[in-house]
């Protein structure tokens, strides 16, 4: 049995009686090494759960001992106001009838004995955002944060949620339609997490599905801190009124010279118009650097059943300064216009726990950038500035399916980790004033689940230019990430990951070269400036999911060893500069909000960076990773950075 913990220290002053109540708390500490939780809700909704970040599992001797412990804890706590405030920032409800395996295997594509049973009904069940579980709706908390969290709260509306719904009365269930459905659902920028329930009676030929779903908490910011004068604020809602709108204003901070605060970059969305997940983006930026103003249209290949995808994406840039141009005064004016679609059919599906299929995908592509201005100053670049057109088709043949798990990328949320194999073949024709030339690259990516809930990938991508007959401009990639099982170690659980990467030019003739701090993993090396034809990258990484929780925000301390390898032309990557690095820090993130993952990191350097220090102290904020390796785009050449 898992049983989930939530501890937090709390100042206050409380009466003689909330003694009982805090010695109760030091005292489960000391015995078992962390705060046991018992259940006291009737279970309505019941569902396989996985492990998260806040449920362990206990020796079976303890259960029972411990209830009684933990119910004379609650019933001391509720005896006064403050009290009542303070469990439960320390006690948490633990997930019903939590099993003991991990979600993943055959989990993945449940409800196999109801398939072709036909769809009576399909209810929503909204679970509030603070206090909730969408493995068990009777969990609701009597926190004061979270009740005030919550009414502010407004939850999206029935007609965005069907939306974004694969599956309608009357239809015959799928359980390969209903696990992608569930993945695009979990997937989507407006909800936590979601679970659908299949309610049937063994000799009936129908069933009921309710669809349970956790909405996140839609206002948020960021704030970057660039330097000690200068940093960054953004502002964003990501469900306007539950209509699933998206408005956000990003603000630049100053302390040296006037205006202190100015808008910079900004955009407005609207999500799934007319149910057919398209995407329409509005962007903006005002910048003394940068000036900006564009539209963007994205429908993606959603799932391997989606037919047709393409996107529309038009700018109009005004630039004050150009990376690698000495003189900022030089002004450029461009536009771009850029063009994608495809078409995609299933073309074998496997019978697999994970639901895999084959897809074949034919996409193709035009992309226009126009400078209005090119000095000849700038053509000597790493990206020459001057008006390109490039043609682009590709050919995707993809095998791939789904794994649910956890702990991996997040801090308790669902993930749906795919795997299989992808291979894409590019071709391509590029025109400028700097002549003409055909491109042709392939792309190879496998990845698979192995035993323990581990995960292996690995990738081979190269690409180049063709002209006059010879091969030129050319790349080559690879690399490999190895994902972990989920280890306990008493209350807490571990991961580790490993990544490599290896990335050269081939017969460059281009002015730019590989710099060190484009390296595929956490931009530890952003701080420095070589460059070279060839890079090697190593990363060793290890997470301890801690049990600890504050108001949501849950905590996870990392360790990492890293080393990155830069080498001129005619010299092997690792016969290069080697750049070590060590680390080790805290993330913080909640999933019931739109924040970003935040990291108090320390890294200590072998080398200097471009300042001379060799020891960095950093609070930033860590990207969302994407988990669609293996999905359909548009096609694109390998770039060379």
């Amino acid at each position: 049995m898992n049983i989930r913990l939530i501890s937090n220290l709390v100042s206050g002053c409380f009466r003689v009686d909330v003694f009982a109540f805090i010695t109760g708390f030091l005292m489960a500490v000391s015995m078992h090494g962390h705060a046991q939780v018992v259940r006291d809700s009737v279970l309505r909704i019941k569902l396989p759960i996985k492990n998260d970040s806040l449920s362990y599992e206990l020796q079976k001797k303890h259960i029972q001992s411990s209830s009684e412990f933990y119910k004379k804890v609650k019933t001391t706590a509720h005896r006064n106001f403050f009290s009542r405030q303070l469990y439960p920032l320390l006690f948490r409800k633990s997930f019903a009838d939590i099993s003991q395996e991990i979600v993943s295997g055959s989990d993945s594509l449940p409800y196999i004995s109801q398939k072709g049973k036909i769809i009576r009904s399909v209810k929503m069940v909204k679970v509030p955002v603070f206090g909730s579980s969408v493995f068990d709706t009777t969990i609701v908390s009597d926190n004061l944060t979270d009740r005030t969290l919550n009414s502010l709260h407004f939850k999206t509306r029935d007609a965005v949620i069907r939306s974004y719904l694969l599956i309608h009365k009357g239809d015959e269930l799928n359980p390969v339609i209903l696990a992608d459905n569930e993945r695009i659902i979990r997937q989507s920028a407006l909800f936590a997490d979601a679970r659908f329930i299949v309610n049937s009676q063994p000799d009936s030929d129908s069933v009921d599905l309710v669809l349970v779903i956790k909405d996140v908490f839609p206002f948020s910011f960021d704030l970057k801190v660039k330097d000690a004068n200068s940093g960054a604020i953004r502002l964003y809602n990501r469900n306007i009124l539950g209509f699933g709108h998206q408005l956000e204003q990003s603000f630049d901070i100053t302390t040296q010279k006037g205006p202190y605060i100015s808008m910079s970059a900004g955009g407005y969305k609207i999500r799934n118009i007319r149910r057919s997940f398209t995407d329409l983006d509005v962007v903006w930026k005002n910048t003394p650097e940068l000036k900006r103003m564009g539209i963007r249209v994205s429908k993606p290949f959603v799932s391997p059943e989606t037919r047709y995808g393409g996107g529309v994406n038009i700018q109009k840039v005004r630039s004050g300064e150009t990376q690698g141009v000495s003189n900022p005064a030089i002004r450029l004016e461009y536009s771009i216009y850029d063009f994608w679609g495809g078409y995609a059919t299933i073309i074998n599906r496997l019978k697999s726990p994970s639901g895999v299929r084959s897809v074949f995908a034919l996409t193709g592509r035009y992309y226009n950038i126009n400078y209005q201005h090119s000095s000849p100053l700038v053509l000597e670049t790493a990206s020459p500035t001057v008006t390109l057109n490039r043609y682009i088709a590709g050919l995707t043949l993809v095998k791939s399916g789904y794994y649910r798990s956890n702990m991996i990328y997040s801090f308790g949320k669902t993930e749906d980790i795919p795997t299989g194999n992808l291979a894409r073949l590019i071709t391509g024709f590029e025109t400028s004033i700097l002549g003409s030339r055909y491109y042709t690259g392939i792309k190879l990516l496998s990845g698979e689940k192995i035993n323990r809930d581990r995960f292996i990938y690995s990738w081979f991508e190269s690409g180049g230019y063709w002209s006059e007959g010879r091969f030129n401009d050319g790349i080559i990639s690879l690399g490999f990430d190895y994902i972990s099982g989920l280890y306990q170690f008493g209350s807490h659980r571990l991961r580790s990951f490993i990544s490599l990467s290896y990335k050269a030019g081939i017969n460059r003739i281009s002015v730019g070269e590989l710099k060190v701090n484009s390296t595929e993993f956490l931009k530890t090396y952003r701080n420095f400036r070589e460059q070279g034809h060839q890079r090697f990258g190593i990363r060793a990484e290890t997470v301890i999911f801690t049990p600890y929780y504050l108001l949501g925000f849950r905590f996870a301390a990392y360790s990492f060893i890293e080393a990155a390898m830069i080498a001129p032309p005619g010299k092997f990557a690792l016969s290069g500069y080697v750049y070590p690095a060590l680390g080790l820090g805290l993330r913080i993130r909640n999933e019931n909000l739109v924040f970003s993952t935040f990291q108090l990191g320390l890294t200590w350097y072998g080398r200097p960076d471009i300042k001379g220090r060799y020891l960095m102290f950093e609070f930033t904020d860590i990207p969302q990773v994407g988990l669609e390796k293996f999905s359909i785009g548009a096609p694109e050449f390998t770039v060379y950075q």
